[in-house]
């Protein structure tokens, strides 16, 4: 039932962003490419399929507990069904667990779909990379847009579900920033190695970035967990 109550909250979600990105992709494949095959006219769309790849683990978060508002309306406070869920023979920890599972795999699956479609729709990317540094590409995507799901959820254990997507925007624009300014060690960016810099360009693997999105997804998951067994609603 876990299962089903996080589908139903997130499949709106999941049919309107596949609509729009599939829009976006249609559009500039459409659009007639003035200087094929330049690594630098590849960053630019690079850095959207990784802004895409972070708003849509974003939005899928949540900790299984909070119940979202019914299509795009904005409401504050608790829906009126977070009280029957916490009345429910189940652990707060499986809530956590279950929502943030469903929202990984949604996450998963639509990057891996529109990937693969945008590696094929782009001769550009396609000219530039292999088979290996797109499959290298899935997995850098999805592990660090994965940190920023986990921040998504943390931020909802004390925000409004209207609140949270914006909430989560700064630490993104944060990230983008202190890279510009040379502030931020290249390994520390979770970032640009989904775009810019991932291994369709790089050809290489970002392990030790990697191994730092993974640690603060483990920060921000344990955070979370911990607040929602202690919190009152």
């Amino acid at each position: 039932m876990l299962w089903y109550k996080s589908w139903l909250e997130t499949r709106w979600a999941l049919v309107f962003l596949f609509g729009l990105y599939g829009f976006v992709w249609i559009v500039d494949y459409a659009t007639p490419k003035t200087q094929p095959n330049k690594l630098q006219n590849l960053e630019l769309p690079l850095d959207v399929f990784a802004f895409a790849w972070i708003a849509a683990s974003v939005t899928f978060a949540g900790t299984g507990i909070k119940t979202p508002s019914v299509g795009f309306r904005n409401t504050k406070g608790l829906h009126g069904s977070t009280h029957y869920t916490l009345s429910l023979p189940v652990s707060r920890r499986r809530f956590v667990r279950v929502r943030a599972t469903v929202g990984l795999l949604e996450t998963a699956f639509l990057i891996v779909v529109l990937s693969l479609v945008g590696w094929r729709m782009f001769p550009d990317i396609t000219a530039q990379s292999t088979v290996k540094d797109m499959l290298a590409y899935l997995g850098v995507a999805l592990i660090c847009s994965s940190t920023f799901h986990f921040a998504s959820m943390f931020l909802a254990t004390f925000l409004d579900d209207f609140l949270r997507i914006p909430a989560a925007m700064p630490i993104l624009a944060l990230l983008i920033a202190l890279d510009t300014a040379k502030v931020l060690p290249p390994y520390l960016n979770i970032f640009r190695p989904m775009g810019s810099a991932s291994p369709l360009m790089t050809h290489e693997i970002p392990w030790i970035t990697l191994a730092v999105a993974l640690a603060a997804s483990a920060v921000f998951f344990l955070a979370t967990m911990k607040i929602v067994q202690t919190q009152e609603y």
